[in-house]
């Protein structure tokens, strides 16, 4: 769980209840029955014809978690290993925006809430990871697909892009290129917009997604634990647990919360105007 979340998150969140890039090490595997690429991209429409924009996450493999001696990381992003992912996906373009919501769900759960912008492009925010699979089972209701959260495994693939570097633009250690990628505390709580703001407005990764670093916490779909010491394939986490994960920092904490490796977990009932979630399909 987040250590040094600040007390007035904490308690607006129990209220609530109601990355030059890196060389690329990491291998991506093409299909030979597959002839899509990294960056392809589908769109599904939902009702009132709002639009929902996804982007091909090729197979392959990327080493999941933080190098040894990343700045700002945590004991619970290590240890780096070897994580290998046999089936590409579609991941949503952005964070799921409020009109998305509302043409799905019909309703406002951040209607009277704190910190929130009034813009149907906005994240779609006060949504619990249990709001999430509600609005995910009626997406798939009302469109026919298989969509979901990503496993934590795959958003760190995604978020990385083939890089390896502690964001998907660079290491940024004293953060001066991150006001082109993200949305975080300097360019956004400490600039009085205190709000997760409009999708797309930042530069995307390397794969064409965009808001992977901060703006919202994304929910993903596993159950929190530490990693273990070996390679993997294909994790999707335990099989229960206490929290859910979530990934990619936010608008009000510093940059090194928004790193790729950086991790986080809340009870899946938690809501506040720091999550969000973007959905993916196979």
């Amino acid at each position: 769980m987040m250590k040094n979340i600040g007390l007035l998150s904490r308690v607006l969140i129990a209220t609530a209840l109601v990355w030059t890039v890196a060389v690329v090490d990491a291998a991506v595997v093409e299909s030979p029955e597959s002839p899509r690429k990294p960056g392809d991209t589908d769109t599904v429409m939902l009702p009132d014809d709002v639009p929902l924009e996804l982007v091909w996450m090729p197979p392959g493999m990327y080493r999941r978690g933080a190098y040894a001696d990343e700045l700002d990381h945590l004991e619970n992003e290590l240890p780096q290993h070897e994580a290998t992912l046999t089936r590409g996906f579609w991941m949503g373009k952005y964070v799921v925006t409020k009109a998305q919501w509302e043409a799905v769900m019909e309703t406002t759960p951040w209607a009277g809430q704190w910190y929130v912008l009034d813009d149907p492009d906005s994240p779609a925010v006060y949504v619990s990871w249990d709001d999430a699979q509600a609005f995910i089972e009626k997406v798939n209701a009302l469109t026919g697909r298989s969509f979901r959260l990503p496993t934590e495994a795959e958003w760190e693939y995604a978020a990385r892009a083939g890089t390896t570097t502690r964001f998907y633009w660079g290491d940024d250690e004293d953060y001066s290129d991150m006001p082109d990628y993200a949305w975080f505390k300097d360019n956004a709580f400490d600039a009085g917009n205190h709000y997760a703001h409009v999708v797309g407005r930042k530069k995307p990764n390397p794969w064409g997604l965009y808001d992977m670093a901060g703006n919202v916490w994304e929910w993903c779909q596993d159950w929190y634990t530490f990693y273990p010491a070996v390679s993997l394939t294909d994790p999707t986490g335990p099989n229960e647990g206490e929290n859910r994960v979530l990934r990619g920092g936010s608008w009000f904490f510093y940059g090194g919360f928004s790193r790729s490796a950086r991790r986080d977990d809340y009870p899946p009932i938690a809501a506040s105007y720091e999550f969000g979630f973007r959905v993916v399909h196979d």
